[in-house]
């Protein structure tokens, strides 16, 4: 009787997990599909087909970063910077990724030069984009780790200076254990949060309140990236680097 019951467990786990599997499978499929679209320079196709794989919920930069070099590839800028932009949103420091951002931004009209910022908020930010959330994570779970293992030492220990040493190693690890783990925690929420965007249509009309009739503040150009400062209805309020506010629709603009 258990091994029947045991049989059953596992017959049960199995049937359980095999829509998960057939997903993944499909998932590897269709972008193994995209990828030959892709070195066939059939753009179009590799975009709908990588999109396929997004309407699956499945996020990665790889996926970003792929779909922003067909729309590079497409010549549709802004659509390319919003995709890259994504990835580096997931991934940390990549050399590949920085340059062809970097050469997207170059094929944009508006030159927008970014307002001074407060050395002490540019450098966290940089070392907060450095590394993924999960590699932060990572660290901070060794380093956890490793206040155990000095605190288990640091009982063990006889000698008062030995004891010393691994008493001061353990509040090194917890701190770095601390320091990683506030890293994480803020690259996961800039990651997940949507307050950025870049502008998809060739041109946009930046109105001084969000109606249609209003009146013309400035005009941006496709590849503009900004911060979405509020929404209301059908709008968005936007602030571009150089501190210029104003609205456009939701329509105009790819989130990042």
């Amino acid at each position: 009787m258990k091994k029947n019951a045991l049989f059953l467990v596992l017959v049960f786990i199995w049937f359980s997990l095999l829509p998960v599997k057939t997903f993944a499978i499909e998932n590897n499929l269709l972008f193994l599909k995209a990828q030959k679209y892709y070195e066939e320079k059939d753009y179009e196709s590799a975009i709908k087909t990588y999109k396929e794989i997004l309407n699956h919920q499945v996020i990665s930069s790889e996926l970003f970063y792929n779909l922003g070099n067909c729309y590079y590839k497409t010549d549709s800028i802004g659509r390319a910077i919003q995709y890259y932009e994504k990835a580096r949103k997931l991934s940390g420091v990549d050399d590949d990724l920085m340059y062809n951002l970097k050469v997207a931004h170059s094929k944009t009209i508006d030159k927008i030069e970014p307002m001074p910022e407060f050395i002490i908020t540019s450098t966290w930010k940089n070392i907060v984009n450095y590394k993924t959330a999960d590699n932060w994570a990572e660290y901070a779970a060794i380093n956890f780790f490793m206040v155990f293992f000095a605190l288990i030492l640091f009982h063990l220990a006889k000698q008062p200076q030995i004891k010393k040493m691994f008493f001061g190693a353990t509040l090194i690890f917890l701190t770095l254990s601390s320091l990683f783990y506030f890293l994480a925690k803020n690259r996961n929420e800039s990651r997940n949060t949507f307050n950025h965007g870049v502008i998809i249509t060739a041109s946009v009309s930046v109105k001084s309140e969000p109606q249609t009739g209003a009146t013309q503040l400035f005009v941006v150009h496709e590849g503009t990236v900004f911060r979405i400062v509020e929404s209301q209805n059908n709008w968005l309020k936007i602030r571009l680097d150089n501190g210029n506010v104003g609205w456009v629709t939701q329509q105009e603009i790819g989130t990042i």
